[in-house]
């Protein structure tokens, strides 16, 4: 059998499928750029800056169940702090030589704030209700007693009360309504901070064991404790030159941004909020890296709010408005990257643009607090946003 004919062309369809393949890959190469640069490049790019329309600063309220308990006052700001007991536990009376020899109120020093002063407590004349107690809190007339915390060092601070405080506290025991809560304060323009969650009330015993006198003691935890603090003072005008981000008041900025101008058929390479410092309370020796946390704002708002309650504010741990940012001395200003997928919703439908809620999350100093230049200021906030022209699909 003669296979010359037959092997040469299957020998040229052979060598010719290399070339087949390599034209198809360079085909789709060319193919792919020209899918993404279009017959003209990427498009035009636009970058615009935008000042806010409204702006202005907001407290959480008065009443802070946060990481810390505040008592004290600082010119405008005063607060004290509040504890409850659920229940309490006596010592067993009936041991040989029972005698009881004090009852303490003992407080897990905060060392963030360290002025020494005089603290007093006081039985609370009636309970409250946590979600709407406020400033100043219920009354609380009856001194139970008071010390002086010099805070020589970290650790425990101990309150004794009055004497005769062991048969309040059986009384306490055997009737909770007697004892609604308890309220801390002090006089004089310092501040003392306490650990929450650590505080207990404590009865300090002697029995006799073997013939021998013993010192011992029983603990009645805290189960609940927060502090108030004034109203935020001053408060916001809507016409001030600068607006308070952290502090003492823990205030946070509502800031709204027009941003209808943007097209839809666009890719947002930038979307970044500058907040312009104009001034710093307890300043740094250097760069600090503060957390901002920015959320967005739901509901319509105006210049004259002085509450975040006011405000319908999403979730902080919303992966899409849950951001970050570093203070910059030597700019001067916060710098915060916004999704842009967030700018194209609103850019799409401008009624669902209310605006972004700018906090202060885990200062580095409890009372440090940024002055931000306001709309009405020389440095206002800005908005800086970059986009590009989307290209014409070409297969």
């Amino acid at each position: 059998m003669r296979h010359g004919p037959f092997l040469a062309v299957l020998l040229a369809v052979l060598s010719a499928i290399p070339i087949v393949g390599c034209s198809r890959k360079a085909e789709r190469l060319v193919g792919s750029a020209r899918l993404i640069r279009g017959p003209g490049g990427l498009g035009t790019t636009v970058r615009f800056i935008r000042n806010p329309d409204r702006d202005t600063y907001v407290e959480p309220g008065t009443a802070n169940f946060g990481g810390v308990l505040i008592i004290g006052s600082d010119t405008t700001f005063d607060a004290r702090t509040f504890l409850a007991v659920a229940s309490w536990k006596l010592p067993d009376t009936t041991l040989a030589g029972f005698s009881p020899v004090t009852v303490s109120l003992e407080l897990k020093r905060d060392t963030t704030l360290l002025d020494p002063g005089t603290v007093s407590l006081f039985l609370a004349a009636s309970a409250w209700d946590t979600t709407t107690v406020a400033w100043p809190g219920p009354l609380h007339p009856t001194f139970l007693g008071s010390a002086h915390d010099d805070r020589p060092a970290a650790g425990y601070f101990s309150i004794p009360l009055v004497p005769g405080a062991f048969d309040l506290v059986k009384q306490w025991a055997h009737d909770p309504t007697a004892a609604p809560g308890f309220a801390l304060q002090r006089t004089g323009d310092s501040l003392l901070a306490y650990v929450p969650g650590a505080a207990v009330f404590r009865v300090r015993y002697t029995h006799v064991v073997s013939g021998n006198a013993v010192l011992d003691s029983v603990d009645t935890p805290v189960t609940q404790d927060f502090y108030l603090h004034s109203p935020i003072s001053p408060a916001p005008t809507g016409a001030d030159t600068s607006v308070m981000l952290g502090g003492l008041f823990d205030t946070a900025l509502a800031v709204h941004l027009q941003l209808d101008s943007i097209p839809a058929a666009v890719s947002i390479d930038e979307a970044t909020l500058v907040l312009n410092i104009v001034g710093v309370e307890v300043p740094d020796a250097g760069d600090v890296a503060s957390i901002v946390q920015v959320r967005r704002i739901r509901n319509v708002w105006s210049e004259s709010i002085t509450e975040k309650s006011t405000l319908t504010i999403d979730d902080a741990t919303a992966a899409s408005v849950l951001l970050s940012s570093t203070y910059a001395s030597a700019g001067k200003r916060l710098t915060i990257v916004i999704p842009g997928a967030l700018l194209r919703e609103w850019a799409a439908t401008s009624s669902s643009n209310e605006g972004l809620y700018v906090s202060l999350i885990h200062p580095v100093n409890r009372i440090k607090k940024f002055q931000i230049g306001s709309r009405e200021s020389s440095r206002p906030p800005e908005i800086h946003v970059t986009y590009t022209g989307l290209p014409p699909v070409r297969f």
